[in-house]
């Protein structure tokens, strides 16, 4: 059981989840599992857990997930953070949230700066973008700019975590259940894919029943992107 001086970890666990120091919302359990089950084979391959000291956990399922799930939750974890601190006074935990790079994820973040002027994106609320470099510099500013530059040529593309598997795989399920795709967007070398509803859910029991390390090395990487950006090594 968590510690009852720690509110946080008491508010996550309550969901069924377990805070850590770098908290990260993302907005279903569909995105959970993905990372948890990245994270696994990196560690199974090298011995590194990316997850030591970095969580991740959904805003919650279907209705009470998505964007509008992570504004919530993340304006809660972000109260409860203020009010759990170490014995230095600093806080204990950095909260913040991980959307997908589309017309909902954009209009979350203009939502939770509005309802908390203290959100700032690229600190506290990253979205996924085709291209996210690691880097040391976490001046927010200086990574939006970053992250525009290294992003240029695929300007306007949409991008969320199922484009993070390589075309290859996402190609091999295409070709079993070319139903579930409902829309494809090209730029330059990047292949966007919006699923239906079920094509989704599909595609995430193909991750779980075929995927490989190699096939997972995009969303291990942002795992360490992610690191860099809330300072961990």
């Amino acid at each position: 059981m968590s510690d009852l001086t720690d509110p946080l970890a008491k508010y996550a666990e309550s969901k069924g989840y377990v805070a850590r120091s770098r908290t990260v919302l993302v907005e279903g359990t569909t995105d959970y599992d993905l990372f948890e089950l990245a994270a696994r084979f990196e560690r199974q391959a090298s011995g590194r857990d990316l997850l030591g000291d970095l969580a991740f956990i959904p805003a919650g399922e279907r209705d009470q997930g998505g964007t509008n799930g992570v504004v919530r939750e993340l304006l809660s974890f972000r109260a409860y953070a203020v009010t759990t601190l170490l014995p230095n006074g600093r806080p204990k935990y950095r909260v913040a949230a991980l959307l997908d790079n589309d017309k909902s994820g954009r209009q979350a973040i203009r939502t939770a700066r509005q309802l908390d002027i203290s959100i700032i994106e690229c600190k506290d609320v990253f979205l996924l973008w085709p291209e996210m470099p690691p880097t040391t510099n976490r001046d927010p500013n200086g990574m939006m700019r970053m992250l525009e530059t290294a992003n240029a040529r695929y300007k306007g593309l949409d991008w969320e975590p199922e484009d993070l598997l390589p075309e290859s795989f996402v190609q091999a399920f295409e070709d079993e259940y070319g139903t579930g795709i409902a829309r494809k967007t090209i730029k330059d070398d990047k292949i966007h894919r919006d699923f239906t509803s079920d094509g989704k859910a599909r595609f995430h029991h193909f991750v779980k029943q075929y995927a490989v390390h190699s096939d997972m090395i995009y969303v291990i990487g942002m795992l360490r992107t992610l690191r860099s950006y809330l300072g961990l090594a």
